[in-house]
């Protein structure tokens, strides 16, 4: 059975989407949250196979959850303006339904979830992250990097391409659900590939990148400054003009525990 986190500030929107997903017997609702706050610490404590998420809500929006939703927690957007679709599905949503849910394109959107499991591997009610057995094929074969001189390589987003990195150019690697964005260095340039970060940090030596948060791996010795921006927004320099990177208030803080080795 396939679990799922309700977050929507509207009692009655939540109430409505419980109904609409009882008709699906393969899915549980084990969590609803009425803001960002209660979202974030339920899933602190819990990792749903599916999070049905509201964008407009008092005090920040659905997007600013992300950062905080595991890496094989698929997010489903659910919204009464489809001026956030282009964003959603940028941020690698499963999919992106417009109130009021109609029934049958809530049973699509389960076919995404079922197809979607399947095609990773994995049963509905295993953890949220996946083990050696669960990468794809080319991810599986391929040994972890043992130093910054090794070379990896993955598929890109189109899926026909191979992208081929030096683990020492890479700055930076952020979670885009199902796929990651990685910064290299020398010239900077951005890479999306096919590949969660969950698989990154198998590959990658644990001494020179760290974990910072839930979606980022960071290079620890190409940080040149940490430039606070807002109570919510720090940013990133690397090395070499690489793409900066913007973190929120709880990772920022990590990485700044772990550069200064109070972590």
């Amino acid at each position: 059975m396939f679990t799922a986190l309700l977050v929507d500030d509207e009692p009655l929107a939540i109430a409505r989407m419980r109904e609409l997903l009882a008709a699906h017997p393969e899915i549980e609702v084990i969590g609803a949250a009425g803001g960002l706050a209660d979202a974030r610490a339920f899933l602190e404590t819990r990792a749903p196979d599916v999070v049905f998420l509201d964008v407009e809500m008092p005090g920040g929006s659905g997007l600013d959850l992300l950062e905080s939703v595991p890496d094989a927690t698929q997010v489903v957007f659910v919204t009464a303006r489809e001026k956030y679709a282009v964003q959603a599905f940028a941020a690698a949503a499963l999919d992106y339904l417009v109130k009021p849910v109609d029934p049958e394109r809530l049973a699509d959107t389960m076919a995404r979830v079922r197809k979607q499991a399947a095609s990773e591997g994995r049963q509905p009610d295993e953890g949220t992250e996946p083990d050696a057995a669960d990468l794809d094929a080319s991810a599986a074969a391929e040994p972890a990097a043992s130093g910054l001189d090794d070379v990896v390589s993955g598929p890109l987003a189109d899926k026909t391409t191979t992208g081929v990195v030096t683990v020492g150019d890479i700055c930076w690697i952020e979670s885009l659900r199902n796929f990651t964005r990685v910064a290299l260095k020398g010239p900077p340039r951005l890479i999306v590939f096919r590949r969660r970060l969950s698989e990154w940090d198998s590959l990658l030596p644990n001494g020179p990148f760290a974990r910072v948060g839930r979606s980022y791996l960071v290079q620890l010795a190409m940080v040149e400054q940490i430039e606070w921006n807002s109570r919510h927004e720090t940013h990133v320099m690397f090395a070499e003009g690489a793409e900066p990177l913007a973190l929120g208030r709880l990772p920022a803080m990590r990485l700044r525990e772990i550069l200064s080795g109070t972590a």
